[in-house]
């Protein structure tokens, strides 16, 4: 939630620095510095200030303006609109349920913050912004999700040795209950031996895949109890335990979903490099 903040509040700066009263500071300067022009009184004898002066008093102006400027930005918006939003682009999902489950996902964003916005209260709308900030990074992760679970289910090569391997280890073991030479069966139960190591890996990645998805069906019905509990709340629910719930229920679950992520990142990454070692060691032993 904090990079959200610093994002957030880059955006209001960057916009008070690209702002007219800004933008007609430093033209000011530009030409008064760019051709010379002499400061009243400090440009002429005795002290013939050069005219790069004019930065000393222009600059004070300008960090000024930008300060004011943030500050109007933050005083007119409502709290919802200081949250960075993240705009998805869903065509990258390929699989249509998880791409409902985003669009889902969004859509329950979309709705509170339409409940944010129906709070005036200042205290409200503060607290109302931290929440908006912690939907922001729930969806967030949720997308990273369904990201990659897709990216696991339209992994060619991963289908292709879920449906292979078990047929391979298979062939290999009836042919090692047929060989006579011993040598070969040795070769044979450690070529055995490597494959099932890849097909154990697999397995785990599958798990792991699984329960991804479905910590995703569950984290979208977290996030649709939250948006009706949301409905609930009154400006007197400020300092209640009803709000705190509220925020902890969140962070709990954009916690959870970080988790599922880097476990899911570290399951596939070393699942890839089993599978990898496995064929490296496959080939080598072929080529002996």
């Amino acid at each position: 939630m904090d990079d959200l903040r610093q994002r957030a509040r880059g955006k209001l700066i960057q916009n008070a620095i690209f702002s007219l009263p800004s933008a007609l500071i430093i033209a000011a300067a530009i030409i008064l510095v760019g051709i010379g022009v002499r400061i009243p009184i400090l440009g002429y004898p005795p002290l013939n200030l050069s005219p790069v002066w004019w930065l000393a008093g222009l600059a004070p102006l300008w960090l000024g303006v930008i300060g004011m400027n943030v500050a109007r930005q933050q005083a007119g918006k409502p709290a919802v609109s200081q949250a960075p939003r993240e705009e998805f682009d869903l065509s990258r999902i390929r699989n249509p349920s998880l791409r409902m489950n985003v669009k889902q996902a969004i859509a329950y964003r979309e709705r509170i913050d339409k409940a944010v916005k129906r709070f005036t209260d200042s205290a409200m709308q503060h607290r109302m912004q931290d929440v908006a900030s912690q939907v922001e990074a729930w969806v967030q992760n949720i997308y990273a999700l369904a990201s990659r679970l897709d990216a696991f289910q339209n992994d060619e090569v991963i289908k292709k040795d879920l449906s292979d391997v078990p047929e391979s280890i298979r062939r290999l073991k009836q042919r090692a209950l047929q060989e006579r030479d011993e040598t070969i069966r040795r070769e044979l139960d450690e070529t055995i031996r490597r494959r099932q190591a890849q097909y154990n890996s697999l397995l785990k990645l599958e798990t792991a895949m699984d329960r991804a998805d479905l910590q995703l069906e569950n984290t979208l019905t977290a996030l649709g109890t939250v948006y009706s509990q949301m409905l609930l709340l009154d400006a007197r629910d400020v300092d209640s335990s009803k709000a705190q719930r509220l925020r902890e229920s969140i962070t709990e679950q954009v916690n959870s979903l970080h988790d599922v992520l880097a476990s899911m990142e570290e399951v596939y990454d070393s699942s890839h490099d089993s599978v990898g070692r496995s064929r490296a060691n496959l080939s080598d032993g072929g080529a002996r």
